[in-house]
């Protein structure tokens, strides 16, 4: 069975085609505040990172600290078994205080030295008043002279047995001197060796990573736990061809992916000079002007820097400039100077005005 079609249908459904395809799609500058910004991936960092290694090998037998806790440096975070290193600190505090004993001026042996050298001085002493007054007997020919000489004897007898002790004092002293200074190095030597088993961060923060638990065998070098202290940051990733644009002070507007429906102000602080390999971009730090009440470590983020800023400016809906930095008025192609450009604006500052008419290119 065929279809009859109404002509007149037909008619009406041309001139709906005709009509359709005679409407164009136009516009006029217009005013309006614009900014060129660069935009940048990156997450939330902390203004000082640190890494908490171990500098020997052990079990960890105890963490004092979680994720998340507030720390402040040199303060112990983990303990590492160290029976042995605790042996070897016990014997060297021990011969470090038996040193310091016997180098006290009241210790036995320093004692007993002093109270040689004090009977040899108390010695010397009768023997230097008998000799003297036998010096005296001897020129009236009193005595005889091998009398003279065996006091005298046993005067220089004293005087040199009084400097053997003094030398055995001053030498003793200066042994156990030594002795002490050694013993103390030792002592210093085996407490820095047994600091090594208790692991301390070199920066005041927040334990933001913990890479090991109690039980597990540590080895020299490996990470146990990174800190995280000072400000939040931004940290952005700005392409190759981007980088050229960006200065220290810069206005940032920063969208963090657990709060999207806030932009938080910051400023370029930091503009690292060398390319970074792993990420392929360049590193660029801002800070927050305010942080969110909470700011999670690692965060992903977008943000825009701002790179130029002009109020009242002659601008044009995006997809009505065409190749070649042209815009069509009417039938013509009209070569216009660009400024800011943006996805949704683009500047026009000279070519055209507000009255010109301006209609897509793909509606010619």
């Amino acid at each position: 069975m065929k279809r009859i079609v109404n002509k007149t249908t037909i008619f009406f459904l041309i001139l709906a085609f005709l009509g359709s395809c005679s409407q164009v799609e136009t516009t006029k500058p217009e005013r309006k505040d614009i900014i060129d910004a660069v935009f940048a991936s990156g997450e939330v960092v902390f203004e000082n990172e640190y890494q908490v290694t171990a500098n020997t090998e052990g079990y960890l037998i105890k963490s004092f600290v979680e994720e998340g806790s507030e720390v402040q440096s040199d303060i112990p975070l983990f303990q590492l078994a160290n029976e042995v290193q605790s042996e070897n600190l016990s014997s060297a505090e021990v011969n470090y205080r038996d040193a310091v004993s016997k180098l006290n001026t009241n210790s036995p042996e320093i004692t007993q030295l002093k109270i040689q050298l004090d009977q040899a001085e108390r010695q010397l002493w009768k023997d230097r008043k008998n000799y003297e007054r036998y010096e005296k007997l001897v020129e009236k020919e009193a005595v005889s002279q091998a009398e003279f000489e065996s006091i005298k004897y046993q005067y220089e007898s004293s005087v040199n047995n009084v400097k053997l002790k003094e030398k055995s004092l001053a030498d003793r002293i200066n042994t156990l001197e030594v002795n002490l200074q050694n013993a103390k190095s030792q002592l210093a030597i085996q407490q820095s060796a047994n600091n090594d088993y208790f692991l301390t961060s070199a920066i005041d923060g927040k334990v933001l990573k913990l890479y090991k638990q109690p039980g597990e065998l540590i080895r020299r070098g490996e990470v146990i736990a990174l800190i995280g202290g000072g400000r939040e940051l931004a940290r952005l990733l700005v392409s190759e061809e981007d980088i050229e644009e960006i200065a220290v002070g810069q206005l940032v507007y920063i969208n963090l992916n657990t709060n999207k429906d806030t932009n938080v102000e910051g400023k370029v602080s930091k503009i690292y000079p060398s390319f970074d390999e792993s990420v392929q971009s360049f590193i660029v730090e801002a800070y927050f002007e305010k942080l969110p009440e909470k700011v999670y470590h690692n965060t992903q983020l977008q943000a825009n820097i701002i790179i130029d800023r002009i109020a009242d400016a002659l601008v044009i809906p995006s997809g009505y400039l065409s190749e070649g930095d042209s815009l069509l008025a009417g039938s013509r192609k009209v070569a216009v100077k660009l400024g800011i450009r943006n996805e949704q604006w683009v500047q026009v500052i000279s070519g055209v005005d507000e009255n010109t008419t301006l209609q897509k290119p793909d509606e010619l």
